[in-house]
């Protein structure tokens, strides 16, 4: 019994299997969109791919043929679900439906599903502890799963063809949420007494990092860069914490930083977020150069222009980029099914 296999995990004496990735359907898209830090625009990329989804259903004629998912697993404060419905809603059609208390979906082309909620704005791993809610990974996936195994079939039933956006929290490596049932080899190890104000069990609570979360499922990624001073490495290191883990970048969005005012240097004049996309792309040739391997495609490497300051509406905004989202809404179509001719799926 000395002799492992890499798919399992040791956790004390006893050996657990890691569980099945999920299934692949031709007709049924799913990425998983992480990003390189909070507060890097993934909700905002979000929205802008299930709406250009909807643009392309219009555009060839299948808009009753097509349903468009938003999967938040967790989410700590505020709601990024309603950001979602909000950017993906006009005076003439409702295209975005959330669950109701029942759980139940109504109609709609674009359906939410937030699966836990916390209301401490703050990491899901100290938000469940301050508020005594704790969330395995078993149960997140275990949701997840089930959450997509419904989409799934009620598309099937339908005859329609679904796009679907599980969004992450955080960055690449912010933990997940904690629970006493975290107990295996990738997760944290236990804290010597608690903080000021969270119950004394809790620090007993683990947790793991988002990458190790979902790294079971083996999803394609859409990957949104830190434009920002600094970004360059936050993004380089998240990218190889996903490579590392085995997963498959599909594309790389960043959002280009505000510009600074500055009198006394030229920070003003430059824009960030084109140089950390260009900075990218070289170290992308490089890397793929020394391994032969190609890993992320040059056109699935995009820039957006700058939002507008608060508290303009991104309305003009996301009008203005929605050549850019559906370019990137047929990319990652054309990377779906060029995965599926390579590996086994769902028909």
């Amino acid at each position: 019994d000395d002799d492992d296999d890499g798919a399992d995990k040791i956790n004390g004496n006893r050996k657990t299997s890691l569980p099945p990735p999920l299934p692949l359907h031709p007709r049924h898209r799913v990425h998983l969109l992480f990003g390189a830090n909070t507060d890097v625009g993934k909700s905002i990329v979000s929205s802008g791919l299930l709406g250009a989804a909807s643009l392309a259903a219009k555009r060839d004629s299948t808009i009753s043929q097509t349903k468009l998912n938003y999967i938040k697993p967790l989410q700590c404060g505020g709601s990024d679900e309603s950001f979602v419905y909000s950017h993906n809603t006009n005076n003439s059609e409702k295209v975005f439906v959330a669950e109701n208390n029942n759980g139940k979906p109504g109609d709609g082309l674009i359906k939410g599903h937030t699966l836990f909620t916390w209301q401490t704005p703050a990491s899901p791993h100290l938000a469940s502890r301050l508020e005594s809610y704790p969330v395995s990974d078993d149960e997140v996936l275990s949701s997840l799963r089930k959450c997509w195994n419904q989409i799934v079939i009620d598309a099937e039933e339908g005859e329609k063809k679904s796009t679907t956006i599980i969004e992450t929290a955080g960055g690449v490596l912010s933990p997940s949420s904690s629970s006493p049932l975290n107990h295996q080899i990738n997760h944290s190890l236990s804290s010597s007494g608690s903080r000021s104000g969270m119950p004394n069990s809790t620090p007993k609570w683990k947790w793991s990092t988002q990458a190790d979360l979902y790294s079971s499922l083996q999803l394609p990624v859409v990957f949104v860069g830190d434009p920002k001073l600094g970004g360059i490495s936050v993004t380089l290191a998240s990218l190889e914490a996903l490579w590392s883990r085995g997963y498959h970048v599909d594309a790389v969005v960043f959002i280009e930083a505000a510009k600074t005012n500055s009198e006394n240097d030229r920070e003003g004049d430059i824009h960030f977020g084109e140089g950390n996309t260009e900075a990218l792309r070289e170290y992308i040739a490089m890397k793929s150069l020394r391994t032969g391997k190609k890993l992320i495609a040059q056109d699935s490497i995009v820039c957006l222009p700058e939002l507008p300051p608060m508290p303009i509406p991104l309305n003009e905004w996301y009008e203005s980029n929605e050549g850019s989202f559906l370019a990137l809404h047929d990319l990652l179509w054309k990377r779906w099914n060029s995965r599926l001719l390579r590996q086994p799926s769902i028909s």
